[in-house]
């Protein structure tokens, strides 16, 4: 079941109005269009300069223009979760699969990203997830690591990524909790300006042992 993280919250985050706690650095200049939980929202507007210029027109008095206004808009690349990345269960070893074993189940459950000007040539991409962990019978209370994979990729199938990150998110779960909420904003990631590209994320375990 879905949990109480609302998709519009995040957004706000990524566009700097919640500031404290969880954004260790908020971008200055503002943010621009954000696109939550899939859309696939494609072209947003640059910051270049975050001061205001002086024009005089014609006889009047001078008048405060944004040079923002005027900036060439730049594009942010839609983002997407891999299929069946949104949910892990961990269990006791050799509990696999039976509900008294089960000591968490972690889920993504909302996602957005912004774009802003980087300099001439570079764009800066900041993303947020939002999610909820909830523990089962076995857990005795303590820290998890969910393990976060963001992949910048190019259009084309099999060239290799532009920007590959797991991203660690720790979480402090008490024995008997209903659930824990979890928050991750990162602003790390510079690509090329207006190249074709896709954000792909989803939880990571790296590869599962054989039985």
């Amino acid at each position: 079941m879905k949990m109480g993280v609302n998709a519009s919250w995040l957004k706000a985050v990524l566009a700097g109005t919640l500031c404290a706690g969880i954004l260790s650095g908020c971008m200055g200049g503002g943010s621009d269009e954000l696109a939550g939980s899939g859309a696939s929202g494609q072209v947003q507007t640059g910051k270049t300069r975050g001061t205001f210029a002086t024009i005089v027109a014609g006889g009047q008095q001078p008048i405060q223009v944004d040079p923002d206004a005027f900036a060439t808009k730049i594009y942010c690349p839609p983002i997407q979760l891999k299929p069946d990345t949104y949910l892990i269960s961990k269990y006791v070893r050799g509990k696999e699969n039976e509900p008294e074993g089960l000591l968490y189940q972690a889920a993504i459950e909302e996602w957005a990203r912004s774009c802003t000007r980087e300099g001439t040539d570079q764009t800066r991409i900041k993303i947020g997830f939002s999610g909820h962990v909830t523990p089962g019978p076995a857990w005795k209370g303590g820290e998890v690591d969910l393990p976060i994979r963001v992949a910048i990729l190019p259009p084309a199938e099999g060239e290799a990524p532009i920007v590959s990150e797991l991203l660690a998110v720790p979480v402090t779960i008490g024995e008997g909790q209903p659930s824990e909420a979890w928050t991750l904003v990162e602003n790390k990631f510079l690509v090329p300006q207006n190249k074709q590209m896709k954000i792909v994320f989803g939880f990571d375990e790296g590869r599962k042992k054989r039985r």
